[in-house]
């Protein structure tokens, strides 16, 4: 594109579920679809790019080829893929220019053409795989219809033709803000995240309430999670975060109510939190991670127990999963890490919570509470632009270091060759991937300073090692800083 070094690629955007709306809807969708992608782009740092929309198709041309990657994270897009786009005068034409494209394809393996055609042409689709197919087969091992080693794909419209051989599948789904605003409940667990990441896939935007119930370390795991649902999947919108403080009602819950009711009891009042915050910015539903017979507090006479607490309907995307399930997609979307750091603080354990309470004997319990306690934390609720808030703003404040404490193993994460050429005095080097294989070796009774050619490397690799209980620290700065650290002493 303008002005760029970077090759330009054309990307191909299949829509998936929006096609099948009325016209009225389709169009409306397609628009939101259009804002979602380019706010996609702009997140990612990507500016220079080109949109071209026609009936069923979006094409992306840009230089970056991290929007192949980006683009399959926006919901309605069902698959893309990189194209060739050419034009044509009639079938001779098409395959003549199509064959010097894809003879590399091709050349020792089975293959198999896959054309489609929009518009008023001579012949069909299946003479431009036959045409195509003849006139590659010699380069090959042969067609092969059912299980080809490549497939080709010829898409034509009009006399434009777009040639592709990859497929990349998107999320499918519809646009973010086609279906209204919702309140998710998060713990920072597997389940709410994932819970919530399906409503997003469902078109909703949405924003959470986070109950905080282990302080300071716990909002920072929660934030931690809802970061990666913010900046790799909530594009179109800006989700908000609400934190109430629940300690001081799990205090009066404690002291005052039925230790085997404190679960449901517990969880009635975060409806009542949810439903609140709900009314107060026009979300219409509350969205939560239960699953069925999952936990002593999901049981089918639990759950409706639970529910009577609010009129506002409550939405359990996870309701039919198995555990497996859920844990299985929050490694897909990638807060299955950050799930797993906050996951303890996730439940106050009750050692015989009733399975099948009554209402009436919750509601008796809590009779028992002042409601004060409740108004004066949903005086006190918090709000964050998850957005708006960067990585710094979730790491430790001592993570970064400026100098190496006496004792400690230094850690070069850069490339072999250029910890040849220069290194820390005594410096280990390794890379990032290999890091925990390393320190397991070495032991936890030590600490560890790690650096890179720029520090981001090393940032990541402090806090992965904090996670699962190493001390160590990231030595401030680009490699120059580093090396006038040493001259100095």
């Amino acid at each position: 594109m303008k002005g760029s070094k970077e090759p330009t690629i054309l990307i191909l955007l299949r829509l998936g579920e929006i096609t099948i709306k009325s016209k009225r809807t389709r169009r409306r969708f397609e628009k939101v679809l259009l804002n979602n992608i380019e706010d996609a782009l702009k997140s990612n740092n990507i500016h220079d790019y080109r949109i071209h929309r026609e009936w069923g198709r979006i094409y992306i041309e840009t230089n970056d080829r991290r929007a192949l990657n980006i683009l399959r994270r926006v919901f309605g897009v069902k698959s893309l893929s990189p194209v060739i786009h050419l034009e044509f005068s009639n079938l001779e034409d098409l395959v003549k220019q199509v064959v010097p494209l894809t003879i590399d394809k091709v050349t020792g393996k089975t293959f198999a053409i896959r054309a489609r055609r929009v518009g008023e042409h001579d012949f069909t689709s299946m003479d431009i795989a036959r045409e195509l197919g003849a006139a590659l087969l010699k380069y090959s091992r042969g067609v092969d219809l059912r299980n080809p080693e490549v497939e080709i794909g010829v898409e034509v419209r009009w006399n434009r033709a777009y040639i592709y051989t990859e497929v990349v599948e998107g999320y499918g789904g519809l646009p973010i803000g086609t279906e209204g605003r919702v309140i998710s409940l998060v713990s920072g667990g597997f389940d709410s995240a994932v819970a919530a990441w399906y409503m997003l896939k469902r078109g909703a935007m949405v924003d959470y309430l986070f109950c905080n119930l282990g302080g300071l370390a716990h909002e920072k795991g929660v934030l931690s999670v809802l970061k990666v649902l913010a900046d790799k999947w909530s594009y179109g919108y800006r989700p908000v975060l609400y934190i109430v403080d629940f300690r001081p009602l799990v205090k009066e819950i404690v002291d005052k109510c039925d230790r085997s009711l404190f679960n449901i009891i517990l969880k009635r009042y975060m409806y009542r939190a949810a439903q609140r915050i709900a009314y107060n910015t026009g979300a219409e539903a509350i969205v939560t991670g239960e699953s069925l017979g999952q936990v002593s507090s999901q049981t089918l006479t639990n759950l409706e127990v639970s529910s009577r607490a609010v009129e506002i309907q409550i939405l359990r995307p996870l309701i039919g999963m198995d555990k497996d399930e859920i844990i299985e997609m929050a490694r897909e979307i990638g807060t299955y890490e950050p799930s797993s750091l906050v996951e303890e603080f996730c439940a106050i354990f009750v050692e015989h919570p009733k399975t099948r309470a009554s209402l009436d004997e919750v509601l008796e319990e809590e009779m028992k509470i002042d409601e004060k306690v409740f108004e004066d934390i949903m005086r006190r609720v918090e709000s964050i632009d998850l957005k708006s808030i960067g990585r710094e703003d979730l790491l430790p404040a001592d993570i970064k270091i400026a100098s190496i404490p006496e004792g400690a193993i230094v850690v070069d994460l850069r490339p072999r060759e250029e910890y040849e050429e220069w290194h820390y005095p005594d410096a280990i080097n390794t890379s990032l991937a290999d890091l925990v294989k390393l320190v397991s070796k070495l032991g936890k009774d030590k600490t560890y300073v790690l650096y890179c050619r720029t520090g981001a490397e090393s940032l990541e690799g402090a806090v992965l090692l904090r996670s699962i209980g190493y001390r160590a620290f990231s030595l401030k700065g680009p490699i120059g800083r580093i090396k006038c650290l040493v001259r100095r002493s």
